[in-house]
């Protein structure tokens, strides 16, 4: 795990850092993030990860569940943009935030990004790092208040929840608190649209990760041996303005854009032709957006939260 940015305070230089030295991503590092993440780095998929962070937001009233108050220290794990980490960062200012993610391109595209715009600039007290997040985490035991990871469903194989989650735990200090938030699989009455969902869910089976493993947060939480446990469930459906809910139209959108990126991965593990699986897509945009109340999508989204 390596630096690829370093912007602390001078008042937070001496908090949680990576324990190496700076170097670029090895050549097995990026055949690793080839491998586990299938959606690719591109600002596509860097607005695409930006509407999920907000969905979430929205129906989750906030960015985070756990009961803080006035944290020193907060880790965010496999942090995709980066976003969610620099508007904690600057909520809680007196804080040190650190995110990591294997995808150090994806994050220097969308610091960039936010530097251009001026809009989102990277706050004083917020840094990144690259590093996998199915390795061991190169922090020491009890560094952070607050460890969160959202949506890595999309990445960690079914077998590694456990050694994943355990990692989380050691980085938090006693009494603080450990977070995830992910998704179930879509669900729609929809023809082309749950087509479409069985065979992405084939994809990430051939894979070995499941994409659903949303309704299971508590139970990782409960495993690694935390305590003070809270799960929340919040369904979340597309439609017209009368049945939608806040971040209905955001998940649906995100969605769709999660099936145009996987294409050629479906194609080339031989679960459809190409042609057919964008025929599907056009079918289901288009359905969806001219029979919103009919042609829905829903996915119930948990929040888990345990303390150490």
């Amino acid at each position: 795990m390596s630096w690829f940015t370093r912007r602390w305070r001078r008042a937070v230089a001496e908090r949680p850092q990576a324990q190496s030295a700076t170097r670029p991503l090895s050549l097995e590092e990026e055949e690793a993030r080839d491998r586990g993440y299938i959606f690719g780095e591109s600002e596509g998929e860097i607005s695409r990860l930006d509407l999920q962070h907000y969905m979430f937001r929205w129906e989750f009233g906030g960015d985070f569940m756990a009961p803080l108050s006035s944290p020193l220290t907060i880790l965010d794990v496999a942090c995709g943009t980066g976003r969610w980490a620099r508007d904690v960062a600057r909520q809680f200012p007196q804080a040190a935030v650190v995110g990591f993610d294997i995808n150090q391109q994806q994050l220097e595209t969308s610091l960039a990004e936010g530097a251009r715009s001026g809009a989102d600039s990277l706050p004083e007290n917020c840094t990144f790092l690259a590093g996998d997040a199915l390795e061991p985490f190169n922090f020491p035991d009890g560094a952070f208040d607050l460890v969160m990871a959202r949506a890595t469903s999309a990445f960690i194989p079914v077998a590694q929840w456990p050694s994943v989650i355990a990692q989380m735990a050691r980085v938090c200090r006693p009494g603080g608190w450990v977070e995830l938030r992910d998704f179930a699989l879509v669900r729609s009455p929809h023809s082309a649209l749950n087509e479409l969902t069985v065979k992405f869910a084939n994809l990430a089976a051939a894979r070995g990760i499941y994409p659903g493993a949303g309704p299971y947060l508590g139970d990782f939480l409960r495993t690694a041996g935390l305590g003070n446990i809270q799960v929340r469930k919040v369904a979340v459906r597309s439609g017209g303005p009368q049945r939608a809910t806040r971040g209905g139209r955001l998940m649906l959108a995100d969605y769709l854009a999660l099936l145009d990126r996987v294409t050629p991965f479906i194609a080339q593990a031989g679960i459809e032709q190409p042609d057919r699986w964008r025929q599907l897509l056009a079918q289901a945009r288009s359905e969806t957006a001219l029979h919103p109340d009919t042609c829905y999508a829903e996915v119930e989204l948990t929040a888990a939260v345990g303390q150490r």
